[in-house]
């Protein structure tokens, strides 16, 4: 706990900005990481909200805006998010990739189907993108769409095994 809060107060500065002016030039999701550093998630998230109306065309506050969120157990707050910043940064498969994860999360097949379609679009050799297609297409019935996926997943497998050290 005594981490925590020398994090927070380290995040805050210790220059007398505790109230609700933030210093010049600092990094505007900063105390939302402190807040989160520390589990505290309520706080965080009420920081990086405050952190993303002031910086609204910032896709990496609301990135990081998601991952607070969905932390918090508030996974409706963390997709609106990530469909902000997939607006901003179109062709960041990685957005793509984490929407069809917590669209999945929620059970909601189809949704997480065209994120995850959008994403190995995007990144042909990402193996989340490519297991999450294959996954997704097999439990909406798209049998060929599946099997191919399935068969790309294996390949990328196999290449990073080839690719990685013996282990011993």
């Amino acid at each position: 706990m005594f981490r925590a809060a020398v994090a927070i107060s380290l995040a805050l500065g210790l220059s007398g900005t505790w109230g609700c002016t933030r210093p010049f030039g600092r990094d505007p999701g900063e105390i939302a990481s402190a807040y989160a550093s520390a589990g505290r998630y309520d706080d965080a998230a009420r920081e990086i909200e405050l952190a993303v109306r002031t910086h609204p065309r910032d896709a990496a506050l609301h990135r990081q805006a998601a991952g607070i969120h969905e932390r918090r157990g508030d996974t409706a707050q963390a997709i609106g998010h990530l469909e902000v910043a997939i607006q901003i940064t179109p062709s960041d498969a990685e957005l793509w990739i984490q929407l069809g994860e917590l669209e999945n999360s929620r059970e909601n097949i189809a949704d997480a189907y065209v994120a995850f379609r959008r994403a190995t679009e995007l990144a042909p050799d990402d193996v989340r993108a490519v297991s999450g297609l294959a996954l997704s297409a097999d439990n909406l019935g798209f049998d060929e769409e599946a099997e191919a996926a399935y068969a790309r997943w294996t390949e990328l497998e196999r290449t990073r095994e080839s690719s990685s050290p013996a282990r011993h």
